[in-house]
Order: structure tokens, then sequence, then C-alpha cells
């Protein structure tokens, strides 16, 4: 019985480091958008996933860096952790901020948002710098 207690109390652990690193990855999305001066509509935060809601104003770039901003600072913080620290605590929590390297991924919410971000930017300056050019 006491292993299981053990093993429960090792598990919300780890479901709190997770949840904190959602916060943290929501924040920083937060942050940039307010940076950015664009309009929040909503800001959810459930047990298994976040998502900051914001008015579309089509500035590409602007969406581009919005997008990425978690997923470079998060593994950057988590790096410099995992460096200096010598708690297994600390250095969940410093695999857990590196793992947001993953949402670059086309797949995932950031990676599909910065993708198509970067793709219409690219247009955009195409179509500025080259305006006979169809592509």
């Amino acid at each position: 019985m006491e292993n299981f207690l053990i093993l429960g109390k090792a598990c919300l652990l780890i479901y709190a480091l997770l949840f904190l690193v959602l916060v943290l990855h929501e924040l920083i999305h937060l942050l940039f958008i307010l940076l950015f001066k664009k309009k929040v509509i909503s800001i959810n935060i459930h047990p298994f996933g976040g998502k900051v809601v914001y008015e579309n104003d089509h500035q590409y770039g602007q969406i581009f860096w919005i997008s990425t901003a978690p997923n470079l600072i998060l593994p950057f913080i988590g790096g410099a952790m995992l460096y200096f620290s010598e708690s297994i605590y600390s250095h969940l929590f410093s695999m857990l901020c590196i793992l947001n390297l993953f949402n670059f991924v086309p797949f995932t919410g950031d990676g599909s948002a910065i993708l198509y971000s970067a793709l219409k930017w690219w247009e955009e300056h195409t179509q500025k710098t080259f305006p006979n050019n169809k592509t």
C-alpha cells in the first residue's frame, strides 16, 4: 500500500510540473500578444491544455513570433536549469521545458501557426518585392 502512495505522489508531482510548464507556455504567448498590442479574446487553461485566443489582424510576422516565442524561450530556460541544477525535480522540469521544441512540428497548434504565418509573410514579401511575379 505504501508503494501506491509513493507512486501517487510522484504522479501528482509530475502532473504539477507539467501543468506549470503549460501555464508558462501560455503566459509567454500572452506576453508577446500584449507586446504586439493585439486584442485578447479569451484565455483558457484547463487540466489537459490551454489556449490564448487573440484577434487576427493579418500581421504575419507578429503572428510568427507569438507562435514561436514559447517554443524558443522555454527550451532555453530548461537547458540553463538542466546545466545549473542538481535536483531530480528541477531536471524533470527542465526536460518538460525542452520538450516544447516538439511544438515546431507542423501538426501541432503552434507548429501549424508558425508554418502558416511564415508562408503568408513570404507570399506578402515576394508580392511587394516582385509585384509582377505570380507566386
